[in-house]
């Protein structure tokens, strides 16, 4: 597991990001395509070598007014133009598959982090700064692999070019008197001496001038990121909207969201703007000042036009390399906020996977038993952080079982998710039953975009059944009229209402033929009738299932055998009151039984 700050970003963010993302590079593929890549960089530098050489023999042509060698330039000229475009043309390819294989790579991990054994679900109780894993999955992961390559060339590119022409420069600048007092020294290499200084000091005003912009760029990531999901959440509750009339309200609130986004970008642009000011001058004076201090030599005929030019160019590329942080601070301040969202997602999906595999003081243990019983060992359910909401549920539920469970909404809900592994927070033992089918009904099935017959099939895919099964599902819930429409492609949640999609709930049960069946407020939108259709064809379909729901309909309460109302029994503690199917229920004084005895109770009532 990862360590991390209080904002959920790990320390070392760059040695931490090369842990996550670096295994790609194992391939041996990708490492031949680097190794390529990298020969391509090697070769751009060379080609600036051959321009440079180039250079000052055009100059020198031109001051000796030689038609002939000016021809020859132009000609050699030529072959550089077309040995360069093939260059930077493959070089562009092969840098493009690099970044999106490494991105396809790492978002094909961070999605298998998020969307395992509801993770997803998870990560969105537990505190720390990783809100939207949509936008850090889709636009975060983009920027962290297609900068740092692009980031990665130019580091290189830069080497390369400062090795090579720091020799060109030295050689070009000579040696030249520097006056001391009375006295003075030679000075070998001086223009190498001024490109150092140069870039010395453009590097520490740069890097003073541009700090404020890494925060204020991770800040606007985080607020574009909010204002998208706002969008999102407007779009997929545009109905409840519509109905409350309430498009003012959410004018409103999608407005603030834009205003966090215009107050970050002013900052940014605070920032941007005296960095680039800075950086014009930089650039400005650095073209101009190699030619205004050799210029004194070439008046003195000490080098030729062409050495002027030549030595002009090569303080140019000097500088350039040794620029590097100034040039690119800006993307560089834009991919370390990037990577610290990744890692953020990362860090937390880490730990929720650990806390469930490894288990520690508030984490629930959940084991496969060797028979067919769900049973509850002094249960308790807590928050993420650990604060407990509900401690001392035991129960027992056999095969074949028909149990209704009422009582507080938030402990029979939370209860569901213990049992479907996706609230692992908590103490005790929960042991499931062993290794048969289950299926989980929520209230609102979810409908992936697609046809109906996926719709249908989710999770499965849609070869798992057969058009007959699919018609006779239909049918069997009410809605054979659909069969004709099952290669149809809509947005079916949005398209069909919440009784209407609870019925598809009921026709993807009828699918996947389960042992063990949990619904969740299953029927909670339909009618007395319709609940009480849908109940009659559950009862026909699965009459030796075991049959756990959370609801209040009366068709549920009729044909369910046993009901286990879980209540406060003070404190944090939970009394579980048995009621038999035909059998008046206890008085709700019992809930006043101490702690103790009323475990006791429900221990012997649930055997």
């Amino acid at each position: 597991m990862t360590s991390a700050t209080s904002n959920g970003v790990p320390s070392g963010y760059f040695r931490h990001f090369v842990a996550l993302a670096a295994p790609f590079w194992r391939d041996a593929r990708e490492l031949v395509l680097t190794a390529i890549l990298a020969m391509l960089t090697a070769t751009m530098v060379a080609i600036a070598i051959w321009l440079n050489l180039w250079n000052a023999a055009l100059f020198d042509a031109l001051e000796s007014k030689s038609m002939d060698r000016f021809l020859v330039q132009v000609g050699v000229f030529a072959i550089i133009v077309v040995v360069n475009t093939l260059t930077v043309t493959l070089h562009l390819h092969l840098k493009r598959r690099l970044q999106v294989g490494w991105r396809q790579w790492l978002t094909q991990r961070l999605i298998g982090e998020w969307m395992d054994h509801g993770r997803h679900y998870q990560i969105g109780l537990m505190p720390g700064d990783h809100s939207n894993p949509d936008g850090r999955i889709a636009e975060d992961i983009r920027i962290a692999t297609e900068t740092a390559i692009e980031l990665g060339h130019s580091i290189l590119y830069s080497l390369l070019l400062l090795l090579s022409f720091v020799g060109i420069l030295w050689s070009l600048s000579g040696v030249v008197w520097l006056p001391i007092g009375d006295s003075g020294v030679d000075l070998p290499g001086h223009m190498v001496w001024l490109a150092l200084a140069y870039s010395a000091i453009g590097g520490v005003l740069a890097f003073s001038l541009g700090r404020p912009l890494v925060k204020a760029t991770d800040l606007r990531q985080t607020v574009e990121a909010d204002f998208r999901f706002g969008l999102v959440q407007a779009r997929e509750s545009s109905e409840a909207i519509a109905l409350l009339a309430a498009e003012a309200a959410e004018r409103h609130r999608l407005t603030d969201l834009f205003a966090a986004i215009r107050s970050i970008w002013d900052q940014q642009t605070e920032s941007l703007w005296r960095l680039m000011a800075f950086s014009s001058t930089f650039n400005t004076l650095w073209a101009m000042l190699p030619i205004l201090v050799s210029t004194p030599r070439y008046l003195a005929g000490a080098i030729s036009l062409g050495g002027l030019m030549q030595t002009a160019q090569a303080f140019q590329q000097v500088t350039a390399a040794l620029s590097w942080p100034v040039d690119n601070f800006p993307k560089v301040a834009e991919w370390r906020a990037s990577v610290e969202r990744i890692l953020a997602l990362h860090n937390v999906a880490e730990t929720a996977r650990h806390d469930v595999e490894h288990g520690n003081a508030h984490t629930i243990h959940v084991e496969r038993g060797n028979r067919p019983v769900l049973a509850f060992r002094e249960l308790g359910i807590a928050n993420p952080d650990g604060a407990a909401l509900f401690t001392g549920i035991t129960a027992e539920i056999a095969a074949g079982d028909r149990v209704l469970i009422a009582g507080d909404p938030k402990l029979t809900h939370t209860l569901f998710k213990v049992v479907a592994q996706v609230w692992p927070w908590g103490c005790g033992t929960v042991q499931l039953p062993d290794t048969t089918p289950t299926f989980f009904m929520p209230e609102r099935p979810y409908l992936p975009a697609g046809s109906l017959r996926q719709a249908l099939a989710y999770p499965e895919p849609i070869s798992a059944f057969d058009d007959a099964a699919f018609t006779d599902a239909l049918q069997r819930v009410g809605f054979g009229h659909l069969a004709p429409r099952l290669n149809d492609s809509e947005q079916w949640d949005r398209t069909l209402g919440a009784a209407e999609l609870q019925r598809l709930g009921f026709a993807r049960l009828l699918l996947r033929r389960p042992s063990w069946i949990y619904l969740q407020e299953a029927t909670s939108a339909l009618d007395d009738r319709a609940e009480a259709d849908l109940i009659s064809v559950l009862e026909q379909e699965f009459p030796a299932a075991t049959v756990i729901a959370i609801g209040h309909g009366r068709a549920l309460e009729k044909f369910h055998r046993r009901k286990l109302t879980l209540e406060p029994a003070g404190g944090d503690a939970i009394f579980v009151r048995v009621t038999h199917a035909g059998q008046p229920q206890r008085p709700r004084g019992a809930r006043r039984i101490p702690r103790r005895i009323a475990r006791w109770v429900g221990r012997a009532e649930a055997s």
